[in-house]
């Protein structure tokens, strides 16, 4: 069960993941309020590229490397951000998808979630997020083509979590059943 986030005293919503750690809920409900209500107010749905170069900025300067340091919880911010302008303009995504490794990966973590993950797995933790983009800090130095290995696993992730808002679309009845049902 996703965790109530208070984005004001009279608004709350189910976070797009399990929240454990107090400090990543904090950012969390700021992205949030942010997104609704801060400088950028009512914008709608973000661009990829917000998550995308936010994420690759903060593995280049070494903000995951250490966990004790204080930044991995600030994650839930830019998560916030998206889910807060998801919710002031609801799209068929939870993001814009402008780039071509991040959309694969989404359509893949869209797929996972609703087709493999068993069901207590459809709503990810705060915890597996960070130590998922540890790994990715940890990793992206030797990867070939670091930057669209590092867009293609993070749009894996945001289409698991977009799960929690946007349902599975349901594949169009075949035809025939469609000329059965007419006679």
């Amino acid at each position: 069960m996703a965790t109530s986030i208070s984005v004001t005293s009279k608004l709350t919503v189910p976070a797009l993941l399990e929240v454990n750690d107090a400090e990543f809920k904090r950012w969390y409900e700021l992205g949030v309020w942010w997104a609704m209500y801060g400088d950028g107010q009512g914008s709608g749905v973000y661009d990829d590229c917000y998550l995308i170069i936010n994420l690759t900025n903060h593995i280049k300067a070494g903000w995951y490397d250490h966990p004790p340091n204080g930044w991995l919880p600030m994650l839930g911010f830019e998560l916030g951000m998206v889910h807060g302008g998801y919710l002031t303009l609801p799209s068929d995504s939870l993001v814009v998808l402008t780039d071509t490794d991040f959309a694969k990966g989404y359509e893949v973590g869209r797929d996972y979630c609703f087709n493999e993950a068993p069901l207590e797995g459809r709503i990810f933790s705060d915890t597996l997020f960070c130590q998922s983009v540890q790994e990715w800090a940890k990793g992206y130095a030797e990867w070939r083509d670091a930057d669209g290995v590092l867009r293609y696993v993070l749009g894996c992730r945001i289409g698991e979590l977009s799960g929690a808002l946007i349902p599975a679309l349901l594949p169009d009845p075949a035809p025939e059943a469609v000329t059965r049902s007419s006679i």
